[in-house]
């Protein structure tokens, strides 16, 4: 594999880490003694939302790599969504099961079946459902990325950096118009906030997919750059218009840092001549696991807190707490991955190839 996407598989890694930093200092720090050793680092990781950087980082690695993947492989599209349903549905499904099941045991609260119903299918914030899990916000707008580089692919459009821009800014129109109807007093005002940034998230996907082509061609650098400065001129706006009075967030500071952040890091691990480190680069590989599953550790870790036997833990400093969680973030990812993702991930390339086999027979027959 080329060093430099190894890179971004180390960057997969820091990103999942970032986020379980980001959610578990939001967690912890509300008990009392855990926020006497750690305000201060709390106050440093909210401030620069470690969380928001790091799914930033997730959507530039996935519109830098699905769309390449869909044009090199050289696969009918049935292979790609065969292998994608294999490798995003089963942990997912798993994930939600042990959420679900861990909210009635140690939280006695429960879902209606059509929460849970909706939640199965990663669509359920288009539905108008709550997610079981905050977090899976980020999956819906993956899987909606995932529809569109089909659909392009199909269209034999998804190679051509003028339609790519195109969507970028279909992406963007639609979050800008999202974010004014959200302003009066209509249906569209009372939607959760994930959900109305689902289409700048595809504009980012978007971004990723420009400098790919950018990356690998060294042409349409006017397409990205015009990709770039739309996107990321959003969070820069939010800034002005708070400084002019017009606030249209509690923190825009914090808002517009993150992508501005999240963006630089991306190009520093893809352009800067960094020698991969391998071990980091396995933690890219479980970062789905870990994305998933490491709520159910800070929620173990909080529950045990409140617990009387528990109350010891309450005198370890945040860092400390962010050190044991991440530890066992990493550790249940790697179960998950080696008990589940990758036998799944194997069946549905079996399957992939097996229809591929078949397809081609059957042509080869009707020819013949």
């Amino acid at each position: 594999m080329n060093k430099r996407l190894i890179n971004l598989d180390v960057l997969r890694g820091l990103a999942a880490t970032l986020v379980v930093w980001q959610h578990s200092s939001e967690v912890f720090i509300r008990n009392p003694y855990v926020e006497q050793h750690g305000s201060l680092l709390a106050e440093f990781i909210s401030q620069l939302d470690f969380g928001r950087i790091g799914v930033l980082c997730f959507f530039l690695i996935s519109g830098f790599v699905i769309p390449h993947s869909l044009l090199a492989s050289n696969r009918p599209l049935k292979s790609f969504a065969t292998r994608r349903f294999f490798r995003l549905y089963p942990a997912y499904w798993l994930s939600m099961i042990v959420t679900i099941g861990l909210a009635w045991l140690l939280a006695d609260r429960t879902f209606s079946a059509s929460t849970v119903l909706a939640n199965t299918t990663m669509l359920q914030a288009l539905m108008g459902f709550e997610s079981v899990q905050t977090l899976y916000w980020t999956l819906t707008a993956e899987l909606i990325f995932y529809s569109l580089c089909a659909l392009m692919f199909r269209l034999r459009l998804l190679g051509n950096p003028s339609y790519l821009l195109m969507m970028c800014w279909g992406a963007l129109s639609t979050f800008v118009c999202l974010q004014l109807l959200g302003l009066a007093p209509t249906p569209l005002s009372q939607l959760p906030a994930t959900t109305t940034y689902l289409p700048f998230a595809i504009a980012v996907m978007f971004c990723g997919t420009l400098i790919r082509y950018y990356y690998e061609t060294k042409c349409g650098f006017r397409y990205l750059l015009w990709g770039l400065l739309s996107t990321f001129c959003i969070p820069l706006l939010v800034v002005v218009l708070y400084l002019i009075g017009r606030s249209i967030s509690e923190t825009p500071f914090r808002f517009a840092s993150s992508h501005f952040i999240a963006l630089v890091i991306f190009l520093a691990f893809l352009l800067l001549p960094m020698k991969p480190v391998r071990h980091l680069a396995a933690l890219g590989t479980i970062s789905y696991s870990i994305y998933l599953f490491h709520l159910t550790i800070v929620f173990l870790g909080s529950w045990a807190i409140a617990q009387p036997w528990g109350e010891g833990f309450a005198s370890f400093s945040l860092s400390a707490v962010l050190l044991v969680v991440t530890l066992l973030s990493f550790t249940l990812a790697a179960a998950v991955y080696w008990l589940v993702e990758r036998p799944c991930m194997r069946l549905g390339r079996y399957l992939s190839d097996r229809s591929n086999v078949l397809n081609r027979s059957g042509n080869m027959i009707r020819e013949s």
